[in-house]
Parts: structure tokens; C-alpha cells; sequence
């Protein structure tokens, strides 16, 4: 099953909720646990819903949360606005339970330690050929399992200007050629342990990556703010985004 039917008794929800005027107090499905998490010298909760993420992101912008906030299927929001999202009509839960209840809602992003889930499609199409599946753009010094590890890009940098070979893999000899930057995984439906296919990105130099290709495939090269306007980097772009640092 693919996480579009998975999710359409929590679209369904949604469409109630739009369609009637209903307020998050009158149908909850934005769950707050209590400031319980040390970060940055303050407390922290989690901001998460159990229908969809874009359901999340249109309560946390009405209550002023910053999109910065998002990790992936959460917002990490500090101490001091939990009572005011309460108020705003998020339910008070335990840290048990909203966890529970993010991963019966299949919207719960699996990461390990260091990992920053950037963006999600729930329907998205990285893979051909194999229907609509949830694509996770990841931020990652790890490199991916290299046995769900079905393709390889390779990025190269110079003096602004970026080139990005996104079908490398045929052409390495070894596949861990090259700095772990970040990876796109492919999720077949709802369960965390639902299976998952992905696509490393790893960084090297300019002369490695026009060695590893050799002819195989053109190089183009484009400034930062060029990079929005190549559609095959769709998927790529937030992680690309997040390397070009501040601008």
C-alpha cells in the first residue's frame, strides 16, 4: 500500500476540518508534549500532528512558530510558548503518547544521531516506475545503509559554483568515493519499518568527478542562485540550499 492510500482517512480529516471551519480545539490533531528536553540552556517540546504535515505547518504558522523550527515531523518549540500553544488549541499529551501517536500516523521520520530530515513529500517520485512514495531529503555526515543504497550523486564545488552528477553510481569504482553529505530516502508505506531504498549525495573535487564520469555524462555548472531553476535538482535543492550557507 502506498502512503497515499495509508493517508486518506487523515486527509479525509483534514478536508472536514477546512471544509466545516472547525477549530483545532474542536477536532485536535496537533499534539504538544511537556518542556522536558535540555537543549541551548532552556526546555523544549514537541509540536507534531497526527494527520499531516501540512495540517503542522498551517497551526505552527497561525501560532507564530518559525518554519526553522521543523526537524523533519516535529517542531521543536521552547518552554516558554507551551502554554500558549495549548491555549491555541495543540492537546496536551505525554511524551509517550504524541510519540505513539506520530508513528500510528506514519508520519514519524526515523533519524540517527546527527541527522536532520530537511523536507518530506508524502507522494513524492524519486524512484520511476513504482507509484507515488514518501521521499525524505536528509542532512547527513553518515552515509546511507549500503545495502538500500540504489544510486549515487556526486557534487563538486568551485568558487561559488556547483556541479551535480546525479547518476553516478554505474560509473564508480567505489561507491564511497568522496565525502558523505547528506542522502534521499525512499519510504514504501506507513510503518517505521516499512521498507526504504536511497540516494547518497557525496561531495568531491571537480577533477574526481569529471575522473569518475569520464565523458559518461555532461558536467554543468551553475551558481548558487541558478540552482532553483534545474528541475532535476527538485529533490536535491534543500540540502544544496543548506550547503551554499548563509546568503
Amino acid at each position: 500500500m502506498c502512503p497515499s492510500d495509508a493517508r486518506g482517512g487523515r486527509d479525509d480529516r483534514a478536508a472536514v476540518i477546512h471544509r466545516l471551519g472547525l477549530t483545532y480545539a474542536a477536532l485536535v490533531a496537533v499534539l504538544i508534549d511537556p518542556p522536558a528536553w535540555p537543549a541551548h540552556g532552556r526546555l523544549w517540546s514537541h509540536l507534531v500532528s497526527d494527520v499531516s504535515y501540512e495540517e503542522l505547518h498551517a497551526f505552527a504558522a497561525a501560532a507564530g512558530v518559525p518554519r526553522r523550527a521543523f526537524e523533519g515531523d516535529h517542531y521543536d518549540v521552547p518552554q516558554e510558548r507551551y502554554h500558549a500553544l495549548v491555549a491555541a488549541g495543540a492537546r496536551a499529551v505525554a511524551g509517550r503518547d504524541l510519540l505513539l501517536g506520530l508513528q500510528r500516523s506514519g508520519l514519524r521520520v526515523p533519524k540517527r544521531k546527527g541527522e536532520r530530515v530537511l523536507r518530506t513529500w508524502p507522494d513524492g517520485h524519486l524512484l520511476p516506475d513504482v507509484g507515488p512514495h514518501r521521499v525524505d531529503v536528509i542532512a547527513s555526515r553518515l552515509g546511507p545503509p549500503a545495502d538500500t543504497t540504489v544510486g549515487v550523486a556526486l557534487l563538486a564545488r568551485a568558487g561559488g559554483r556547483f556541479a551535480l552528477a546525479d547518476d553516478a553510481l554505474p560509473a564508480l569504482p567505489d561507491p564511497q568515493r568522496g565525502q558523505p553529505l547528506g542522502h534521499l530516502r525512499a519510504r514504501f508505506g506507513p510503518e517505521p519499518a516499512s521498507r526504504k531504498l536511497h540516494v547518497a549525495l557525496r561531495g568531491v573535487s571537480p577533477a574526481e568527478l569529471i575522473a569518475a564520469l569520464a565523458e559518461q555524462q555532461p558536467l554543468r555548472w551553475a551558481a548558487a542562485e541558478e540552482l532553483a531553476d534545474l528541475p532535476a535538482l527538485t529533490y536535491w535543492l534543500p540540502l544544496l540550499d543548506r550547503l551554499r550557507g548563509p546568503r
